[in-house]
C-alpha cells in the first residue's frame, strides 16, 4: 500500500518537474522580438531643493531620434531608494510618482509592478518594473521611456531620492 502512494507522489511530483520546465523554456531565438536588443541606463537624483523631474527615454538617448520597434516589448525598470540612510532603512515607498510611457502614451499603472527589497545593508531597494509594447503606436519606430517627479499625494513628506532607470528594448529595422 505504501509502495502505491509513494508511486503516485513520485509520478505527480515527475509531471509537474516536467511541466514547470516546459513552461520555463528560454524564448525562441528565431522570434523577431528577441533579436537586435539594445539596452541604455541613466541614475539621478530627486531632490527637495533642487531636481524636481527626472527621465529617461530610449529616444533622448539617442540624439532624439525614434528607435525602438512599438511591435515589441520594452522592459523598463526604475530601482529607487532614499538618500538619507536612516530614512533608507525603513520599509518607506519614497513619494515619488512614477510613469511609464511608449508610443506617444502611457502605460496603466496596473501593469506595473512595484515591490522592495531589503539589501545587505538593512537599507530598502524599490523597483517599479514594467514590460509592455506600443502596438497601438501610429508610427514605428516609437519611444519608450520612464518619467519620475513629487507625488502631489506626498508632498509634506518629501526627501531626496536616488533613481537608477534601465529600458531593454528592439531596435526598430524596416522590412
Amino acid at each position: 500500500m505504501k509502495t502505491g502512494m509513494y508511486l503516485k507522489i513520485l509520478i505527480t511530483f515527475s509531471v509537474l518537474a516536467f511541466l514547470n520546465n516546459i513552461s520555463c523554456r528560454p524564448e525562441d531565438p528565431d522570434d523577431e522580438c528577441t533579436q537586435n536588443r539594445n539596452v541604455i541606463s541613466k541614475s539621478g537624483e530627486l531632490l527637495v531643493d533642487g531636481s524636481a523631474f527626472w527621465q529617461i527615454s530610449v529616444a533622448n538617448q539617442n540624439g532624439a531620434i525614434l528607435v525602438a520597434d512599438k511591435n515589441c516589448h520594452a522592459q523598463m525598470q526604475l530601482e529607487f531608494w532614499f538618500k538619507n540612510k536612516e530614512l533608507a532603512k525603513t520599509n518607506v515607498k519614497p513619494p515619488i510618482l512614477i510613469i511609464f510611457f511608449g508610443g506617444g502614451g502611457f502605460f496603466d499603472p496596473g501593469s506595473v509592478s512595484v515591490y522592495s527589497k531589503q539589501i545587505s545593508d538593512g537599507s530598502y531597494l524599490w523597483t517599479a518594473y514594467c514590460d509592455q509594447a506600443a502596438k497601438n503606436a501610429t508610427e514605428n519606430p516609437t519611444d519608450f521611456g520612464i518619467s519620475v517627479g513629487w507625488d502631489p499625494n506626498q508632498l509634506l513628506s518629501l526627501e531626496d531620492v536616488k533613481l537608477d532607470g534601465l529600458i531593454n528594448y528592439k531596435t526598430y529595422k524596416k522590412q
